[in-house]
């Protein structure tokens, strides 16, 4: 391992510092762009909760506290007498930067150089992300505070990380997994060693989501009586159900075979994932079983890797499950992999071998590829090849090489759970909404 304190030192914050700025200009030259439609429903989804009320307006597909941060955008554009868009992106900007933050304290305390940061900072696909307005950001921040907050066995400690992790569960479907792989992390820690404590973690995730169950019981029974408790934890059971599809344009595992199933000119996301694989069994529960397996059995691994700090196995576990739900789930859209990827970032920084780099930069290069060639507008002079390029045939191409970086990745990052020498030492539709 590096020595934590040569890995910062003066000569590495000029350049950090440097890029830095070279980002934040990107990244305030895309303030004014539209992005992708997604951002029309957030407009619509935060000026009907200011109009009304979150309760009522409330259509799931993304959760509670998300709809608030747009209620919140709606407030200042109308107060402004400005647009959306730049208002929303402002939002988004802050994240970003508290994510840069992150990546670099957690770089700092796995013993790697700081200047690793800027691969998130300056990355295409993650620029590609900023410019199209999509809202990772906002709840990837919250991810990665609570994997540096679990930063020791102490009780507190997992509780303090449970109050951003509850934050996160607030906001997006893929925060889901990252509660179930704590769920499972406490599990298997109080079963084998009878240490309870890191159960702690689901307190924050607990109480948080039980506050706007009884909001939302509260708002909505003068009109839906007891149907009014059903509201919030349904919109959570069906998530996946709100574009059913084996593929929604992300190229993972099940791309291939929907594009090999699909008729004509149909649109890749037109195949259901209820499409059965094995008698009465359909390719969702097949890709769930698989997903929350592989899953498991890595988190299985981590929590016995005795001489790893707290926090590095979080952002192992948590690392992990948000790269292989992606590859391996169905209705994945093409943003889903952003979360997976700053923990790439991180691993990358940590990792000696060199496939595992160079598997992991294709990954990236591969994703910005496809989300540019599907939605870029901005530059130009980049975008117009890219889009005028691409067709589902060239992202089946994508789907295979992607496969194959994740395959390299997983197998990698399951042996780094059984504590092997080459562990990382991180520290740590148009109903769509992606």
């Amino acid at each position: 391992m590096t020595d934590r304190r040569r890995s910062w030192s003066p000569g590495n914050e000029i350049p950090l510092a440097l890029g830095f700025l070279v980002g934040l200009v990107f990244r305030c030259a895309m303030l004014f762009h539209m992005g992708v439609f997604d951002m029309d429903a957030y407009v619509e989804w935060g000026r009907d909760a200011l109009r009304a009320d979150l309760p009522s307006t409330y259509h799931g597909i993304y959760f509670p506290l998300q709809y608030q941060i747009f209620e919140v955008c709606a407030w200042i554009s109308g107060r402004l007498g400005t647009h959306f868009v730049p208002v929303f992106k402002a939002a988004n900007l802050l994240f970003d930067i508290g994510c840069f933050a992150l990546v670099v304290s957690l770089l700092t305390r796995q013993g790697s150089r700081p200047i690793h940061a800027l691969v998130y900072w300056l990355h295409p696909f993650l620029l590609a992300i900023f410019s199209l307005g999509y809202v990772d950001y906002q709840f990837a921040f919250f991810v990665l505070l609570s994997a540096s907050l679990a930063n020791g066995p102490e009780a507190r400690r997992y509780l303090a990380a449970g109050v951003p992790l509850g934050l996160a569960f607030l906001m997006k479907p893929q925060a889901q997994i990252l509660v179930i792989v704590t769920f499972l992390f406490g599990v298997f820690r109080a079963v084998r060693t009878r240490d309870a404590r890191p159960l702690a973690m689901l307190v924050g995730p607990a109480v948080l989501f039980l506050g706007y169950e009884f909001y939302f019981t509260l708002s909505l029974f003068p009109r839906l009586g007891y149907g009014a408790a059903r509201v919030l934890p349904s919109s959570y059971l069906g998530v996946t159900n709100v574009m059913p599809c084996l593929s929604a344009q992300l190229p993972n595992i099940w791309y291939p075979v929907a594009f090999f199933m699909k008729r004509g000119t149909d649109p890749i996301w037109a195949i259901s994932d209820q499409t059965q694989m094995l008698p009465y069994i359909s390719a969702k529960y097949v890709a769930g079983a698989a997903a929350l397996a592989l899953v498991g059995w890595h988190v299985f691994r981590t929590e016995r890797e005795a001489r790893s700090p707290v926090t590095d196995r979080f952002v192992r576990m948590f690392g992990f499950a948000s790269l292989t739900v992606p590859f391996l789930m169905t209705s994945a859209h093409e943003n889903h992999l952003f979360l997976g990827s700053v923990f790439l970032v991180l691993f990358m920084a940590s990792h000696r071998s060199l496939p595992f780099r160079a598997a992991s930069h294709a990954l990236l290069l591969i994703q910005f590829l496809n989300v540019f060639g599907l939605y870029g507008e901005h530059p130009g002079l980049v975008a117009r090849p890219l889009k005028s390029t691409y067709s589902e045939t060239l992202a089946v191409v994508y789907s295979f090489a992607s496969v194959a970086c994740f395959c390299l990745i997983a197998r990698v990052l399951l042996r780094a759970g059984g504590g092997s020498e080459e562990a990382p030492p991180v520290a740590a539709t148009s109903a769509r909404p992606a």
